[in-house]
């Protein structure tokens, strides 16, 4: 990957802090089809007949018109679209497009982009997914469809018609489908990451009966925000198309060990016969704890920065909530917040190395509001570090976490205003786009001194998180961190715990989305 333009042009972009809510404030949805008109809809390749009546979408095919698609205007990335569809049994077949393109350079404007099937035919294949106008096919194939799955779409017959509900929800590469509340595909791709939706009319083929032939479309709406992602039952299959890496890695970890000085409050990890530590825990009795510094796979530079100066408050990689009863434990990391209670290594040789810091959060009369225990472990490989950290905060009174722009884990990396960097994330955005926005992993890259490459740190969420997929907050020099409090508040009651877990990927090179994939696979334990 060619390396992006200086990281100060980041600077350009103003903050913007999106709108979101918790499930427990309600849920966001937008409507798509206001009921009366096609405002916000348009035709493209084909010439049929679409129309509104009785706040139905309408649509009849004109013989001899190629497929037509009626099409959203506004393009969507991330979503949950439900709607409802029924269909004439004597029509080829239709599907609901999402992440669609159309632009002249492509086959003189040729829709393109995933398409969720609605099939009236015996085959029963509604709810697959095909790539519409390209060159894969089916995607998610009718053959990995169970009998229950194939068994949800109702056709349309002597009482008229068959109303089925469609919904689907596309986060970052993970793409799912339900039709009538029954589970249909489950797919991880991620060749579009946006575009429009549209709602297909088939051409006739020959052999179809000829005549116009009608499919109808109702109560469409779609969720941007606050995402109420649907639990999956385990029969069904993932089909996976995520790119394998083009080079193997090594597969061999590295056999680790901890040294630790319980004085200074620093337990430092060692890789080999390594004299220098690949990474140190700082855990010192008034201080909030910190990793720092980490050094990049091959030895070359540190990727983590202490305090600079504009951001003193950032120390290293770091856990930090903001506003826990109007208290700032993000800003402040000295002892009138907190106060140690153990720092213990877990396991201290092997090919996975664990480690534990136990803090309490104070208010301002040194009262315990919360107990926060940070649960780190660590695996090396030649060219690779797989730091994953689980997270629990525990009330001792009663503490709301007030909604905030940042709040949680948060990642320095080295930047000055001529840094040369990137920040990419599962869903498409680049840089200051992502600031408040969902994706399941975000990618920091950042060329050190002494490289021509980037050093990379990728934080990669865990679907099992409350917020997943979770926003993300990005500063204006790199700082980068997944919040839950970006969403809203968020609140214990004094007894209760949250656990919330993360896994980084630290590495160096060109962005890797194979291995990202396979790394966050193996965090969920869908290998």
């Amino acid at each position: 990957m060619i390396p992006r333009n200086p990281l100060f042009l980041l600077l350009s972009f103003a903050t913007i802090l999106a709108p979101f809510s918790l499930l427990a404030q309600g849920q966001t949805w937008q409507s798509l089809f206001n009921g009366k008109d096609l405002s916000g809809w348009k035709e493209l390749n084909g010439a049929h007949k679409w129309e509104v009546k009785d706040g139905m979408i309408v649509g009849n095919t004109v013989p001899g018109q190629p497929n037509g698609f009626l099409c959203t205007e506004q393009q969507f990335g991330d979503f949950v679209l439900e709607l409802e569809v029924s269909v004439d049994t004597l029509m080829n077949n239709s599907g609901i497009q999402f992440r669609s393109q159309s632009y002249s350079a492509y086959k003189n404007g040729r829709v393109h982009g995933y398409q969720m099937e609605v099939d009236p035919k015996p085959q029963q294949w509604s709810g697959a997914i095909y790539e519409e106008g390209a060159d894969r096919g089916w995607i998610y194939p009718p053959e990995k469809m169970g009998p229950e799955a194939k068994a949800a779409f109702k056709r349309d017959n002597e009482d008229g018609y068959q109303w089925n509900h469609y919904r689907i929800e596309a986060v970052g590469p993970m793409i799912r489908t339900w039709v009538n509340g029954v589970p249909v595909a489950h797919l991880e791709d991620d060749r579009y990451l946006q575009g429009f939706i549209g709602l297909q009319l088939h051409a006739n083929n020959e052999n179809d009966p000829q005549g116009s032939f009608s499919i109808r479309f109702r109560n469409f709406r779609i969720q941007k925000g606050s995402l109420e992602l649907s639990p999956m039952e385990e029969q069904v299959p993932v089909v996976s198309l995520l790119p394998s890496s083009g080079d193997p890695r090594p597969k061999n970890a590295l056999s680790l060990h901890i040294e630790q000085d319980r004085q200074a409050g620093r337990i430092a990890v060692h890789a080999g016969d390594q004299s220098a530590p690949i990474l140190t825990q700082r855990a010192k009795p008034d201080e909030r704890p910190y990793l720092h510094p980490i050094l990049a796979p091959d030895g070359r530079g540190e990727l983590t920065e202490y305090r600079p100066d504009h951001h003193p408050h950032q120390t290293g990689i770091y856990w930090g909530l903001k506003r826990v009863n109007e208290r700032d434990f993000f800003m402040n990391w000295n002892r009138d917040y907190w106060r140690r209670v153990s720092a213990d290594v877990l396991q201290d040789d092997g090919e996975r190395v664990r480690w534990q810091n136990v803090y309490e959060m104070l208010d301002e009369e040194e009262n315990v509001l919360m107990v926060e225990t940070q649960n780190w472990s660590l695996q090396a490989y030649a060219d690779r570090y797989i730091l994953d950290l689980e997270w629990q905060g525990e009330a001792k009174m009663d503490v709301v976490i007030g909604k905030f722009y940042v709040g949680g884990l948060f990642v320095r990396m080295p930047w000055v205003p001529e840094t040369i960097g990137e920040i990419l994330s599962a869903s498409g955005q680049e840089g200051m786009e992502l600031e408040g926005q969902r994706a399941i992993w975000s990618d920091i890259g950042i060329q050190l001194d002494g490289r021509d490459d980037f050093a990379r740190i990728a934080i990669l969420d865990h679907p099992d998180n409350a917020a997943f997929p979770t926003p993300w907050r990005v500063d204006s020099q790199m700082g980068l961190g997944p919040s839950r409090q970006i969403l809203g508040d968020w609140g214990l009651a004094a007894g209760e715990s949250e656990t919330i877990r993360y896994r980084l990927l630290i590495y160096t090179g060109t962005e890797d989305k194979a291995l990202k994939a396979e790394v966050w696979k193996e965090f969920f334990g869908k290998n």
